[in-house]
């Protein structure tokens, strides 16, 4: 007796029509048609048809590989997928399975040849159907953002979204986005513009942002990568006609009428969701509807002297001599410790170096007074504790085993899933919604996907933030199944190579087998934190 798998999807929860329900009973009165009344059900409620990243239909798909039915039935093609490329994988596979496709609407069957030719030119049409509407919603964001509005993304410190409301000439009530000042925060941001053009560096100012202990929005200390970013964004300068001419020497153009009193938002710079940049080139640069807080002029002379100071900048990034250059960390503070060279020693033929806690130096020792580490002492200290474990083999069982045992008992790693499951479902209820908004043209309806819009961000923004903290939480447990021979052996190679070899040779061995080392400059400790 053959048994079916019944799939049923539906992309609004609230849509009427072909429900779950009614594609359910559809499917089951063909079923009872040709004889079959043994059946599984999966069904999708609020998920797109644009890809196959579906909780229920990855499960029917597990459920195939597995044997657990004989054919496969829908109401209709596009409940399986908008995408050729998906639909026509999937067909294969279950061909491959021996599994029969029957689709109740259009009637089609895969036994035959004629039914799969015919499934796979109804699914271009459905994928042509779905990148309409994709067309249609990018345009409608690019009108968008013609006109100033914000869309959406990470909102520029010193501000955040806002919703107005109007009514049409036609009588429909509309609302749209705009930035809205948030006082205190973009007093912040005028102080670290005048005190970059005062201090004429980004070292400088982020030593003074951390002496005074003044946090960015999310209460971390302050970089130079964030500083930079904040003091070359257009979003707070107030934009006039040098603004104009100073974005088109640099070969772009900037939409909307300059009136020195409104800022620039840039839009099109990514490319999808999880992309990469695009071309600066591409970016859409549009005067907003927020006020600008920087004049041009001020604006102006930060970009000349951010441009004069990274064409000048020296290359001490990278240390020629340091063993544990990029592993070491303050024991203090757990920042980086980078390092620092002295005067040359002509006994070894070059500088002496040492370790040196970051936020130390960079907020002029108000944060953190970890003393320096003797860079050659520290190298040799670390290599003689690999070698120190390598010897005593029990030691370094006995320590690998209650770093597993601490580990399996962490449930963090099932938190972490279930989180990004959360996320990845709340991304596509997103955009599925964003579809729906573009093909529905009654105000309150669309207010109602605005609103669920709004509250899925907002989840997920919480989301990644459990997320990260998690994920930090688990970034010193790189490697969750140890291999202690490996280890064991890897450890036995550096004692047996680690003398002879380059700095260059060193320094792979020893990143191979130390996640981090800690460093204590006041009693001379140090701890090495192995990979796994």
């Amino acid at each position: 007796m053959k048994k079916a798998a019944i799939y049923a999807r539906k992309s609004k929860l609230t849509e009427k029509g072909d429900s779950i329900d009614n594609q359910i009973k559809l499917c089951i009165g063909y079923l009872a048609n040709i004889g079959i009344d043994d059946y599984i059900i999966y069904k999708d409620e609020g998920f797109s048809g644009k890809n196959t990243d579906r909780p229920k239909f990855l499960e029917m798909l597990k459920g195939a590989r597995e044997k657990k039915f004989d054919l496969l039935i829908c109401y209709k093609l596009d409940r399986i997928s908008r995408n050729v490329a998906d639909f026509s994988t999937l067909v294969s596979e279950l061909e491959l399975l021996g599994i029969s496709f029957i689709s109740v609407n259009e009637q089609f069957d895969t036994s035959n040849a004629m039914g799969r030719a015919m499934m796979l030119i109804c699914s271009v049409f459905s994928q042509l159907e779905r990148e309409t509407i994709s067309v249609r919603v990018r345009d409608n964001m690019y009108a968008l953002a013609e006109k100033g509005n914000w869309l959406g993304g990470e909102i520029p410190m010193g501000f955040k979204s806002e919703r107005v409301s109007f009514t049409d000439e036609g009588g429909k009530e509309r609302s749209y986005c705009i930035l809205s000042p948030v006082e205190h925060e973009l007093k912040i941001i005028q102080e670290i513009y005048s005190l970059y053009l005062e201090l004429g560096s980004l070292s400088k100012v982020e030593k003074y942002l951390l002496t005074h202990n003044i946090k960015t929005r999310r209460g971390k200390d302050w970089s130079k990568n964030t500083l930079s970013y904040i003091l070359s964004n257009p979003a707070y300068v107030k934009a006039d006609n040098s603004i104009i001419k100073h974005f088109k020497n640099k070969g772009l153009s900037v939409r909307g009428t300059p009136n020195g009193i409104n800022g620039i938002l840039i839009y099109n710079k990514k490319i999808g969701k999880n992309g990469g940049y695009r071309n600066v080139e591409d970016w859409l640069y549009v005067i907003s509807h927020h006020e600008g807080i920087i004049d041009s002029k001020k604006w102006l002379s930060t970009q000349k002297q951010l441009a004069a100071n990274r064409s000048k900048a020296p290359n001490i990034g990278t240390s020629h001599s340091a063993l544990l250059s990029g592993l070491i960390r303050c024991a203090k503070c757990e920042s980086y410790m980078r390092v620092a060279y002295g005067q040359f020693n002509a006994k070894i033929d070059k500088k002496r170096f040492y370790y040196m806690c970051s936020l130390k130096h960079n907020s002029g020792k108000t944060r953190c007074a970890n003393r320096n580490i003797n860079g050659l002492d520290l190298d040799a200290a670390a290599i003689e504790k690999l070698k120190e474990l390598s010897i005593n083999k029990d030691l370094l069982i006995k320590y690998v085993e209650n770093y597993k045992q601490n580990l399996l008992n962490s449930d963090a790693n099932k938190e972490i899933q279930a989180i990004t499951n959360s996320i990845t479902q709340n991304k596509a209820m997103i955009s599925n919604l964003i579809t729906n908004v573009s093909m529905t043209s009654e105000q309150t309806t669309a207010k109602i996907f605005m609103d669920r819009i709004t509250e899925l961000t907002k989840e997920n923004t919480m989301l990644q933030e459990k997320l990260t903290t998690l994920k930090e939480k688990l970034s010193k447990e790189e490697n969750k199944t140890v291999n202690y021979d490996n280890l064991i052996a890897k450890l036995k190679h550096i004692t047996d190579f680690v003398d002879s070899c380059d700095i260059d040779e060193k320094r792979k061995l020893i990143s191979s087998v130390i996640n981090k080392v800690f460093a204590d400059g006041d009693t001379g400790n140090i701890t090495l934190q192995l990979k796994g």
